[in-house]
This record gives structure tokens, sequence and C-alpha cells, in this order.
């Protein structure tokens, strides 16, 4: 008889170990593809795959699309409205002053508009939230709080702010709720989520 713990039940249990870590690391690649990609169909990793080449051939398309239109632009050279960002834009004026020193000159005005965004990613018990709205007092912590009640344990997050514009990345585990064997949804951490942060058009 052999005795417990032999040298092929180590090897057995370092092998099941392995393997969980390497899917728990192929998961959370996938969440990060997934986070990249606007528009995804079905949450299952060959339809992710599928929609990544999809989205990558709409950036090739866009980018030579963008290439001839910077070459007529800068054919032109008229001004007027330049998009800088996808929620900021840049307008030049034209300020008539008196005569002699205060001639007309280009005033550069910045017009901001914030879009309120939430993107969630579950792939098993792996999550990624991606939060962007305006910033108020205590969000973050708000935000925490929503996700413990929902059995969502955040191990890491990344936030920011900048000129009042709240960015926040959280990866996080989804637990188990009691006993039942199920998880919170997507559907459900999102409208979470929306009810939380400060939406405006």
């Amino acid at each position: 008889l052999r005795g417990k713990g032999g040298p092929q039940d180590e090897l057995s249990a370092n092998h099941v170990l392995a393997e969980r870590r390497r899917r728990e690391k192929l998961n959370e690649r996938f969440i990060i593809l997934r986070s990249l990609v606007p528009f995804v169909t079905k949450m299952d990793k060959a339809s992710i795959l599928g929609d990544t080449i999809e989205y990558l051939k709409q950036l090739r398309r866009k980018i030579q699309d963008l290439e001839t239109r910077n070459r007529q632009i800068e054919s032109e050279r008229s001004g007027g409205t330049v998009v800088v960002g996808p929620t900021e834009k840049k307008k030049v004026r034209i300020v008539e002053g008196g005569s002699g020193a205060n001639r007309a000159k280009a005033v550069e005005v910045v017009e901001k508009e914030v879009v309120a965004s939430v993107q969630v990613s579950i792939i098993e018990s792996d999550a990624l939230l991606e939060i962007e709205c305006l910033h108020r007092e205590g969000l973050l912590l708000d935000v925490m709080q929503m996700l413990r009640e929902l059995r969502i344990e955040v191990i890491g997050v990344q936030s920011s702010l900048n000129n009042g514009v709240f960015v926040a990345e959280l990866r996080a585990k989804v637990k188990e709720n009691g006993g039942n064997g199920k998880k919170v949804s997507i559907v459900e951490v999102k409208r979470a989520l929306n009810q939380l942060i400060p939406h405006n058009i």
C-alpha cells in the first residue's frame, strides 16, 4: 500500500494548481481583450476572438479613411472645428478688435461634453468593470460598497480624475450568491452602476 502524500499525489496536485493558474491568466487576458472591443455579440471565448478580428478590420478601414481626410485637410488649411477626442472639441473663433494693435485675432475655445459610460465583462469568476463619468465626492466608495452587496470582491483598482472627469478600472472576483450557486449577471451589475454614477449629456 502506498502512503498518503506520495510523490505521485504531489505531482498531480501541482499539475492541477498549474492548470488552474493557467486558466485564470487566460480568462484575465480574455477580459482585457473584451474590454478593448466596444461590441461583443456573445461572452464565450470564440465569439470574443471573432469580434476582435472584425473590430481590427474596422480600425484598419478607419485609419485609411483618416489618412485620406488628413491629406485633404492639409491641402485645404481652412481652419474650423477640429475633433480632438471622443468628448472634446476645439473651435477657433475670430474676434474683431479695434484699430491699430487691437486687430482681429484667433481665440481658441475648448468645449467639453462628458457622457457617462459603464462597461462590465465577466468570464467565469473574473470580472472587469470600467467607468467613465463626471466626478462626485465619495463615488468610488459607493461603487465598492454596491459591489460588495452584489457578492463581487474587488481585488484591484486603477482610477484617475482629470478636469472633473472620473475614470476607473476595477478588477474583481464574482462569488456565488449564498448556497444556490448562482452569480450576479452582467446586466444586473451594469444596472446597479448606472444608478450610482452621475449622468449628463
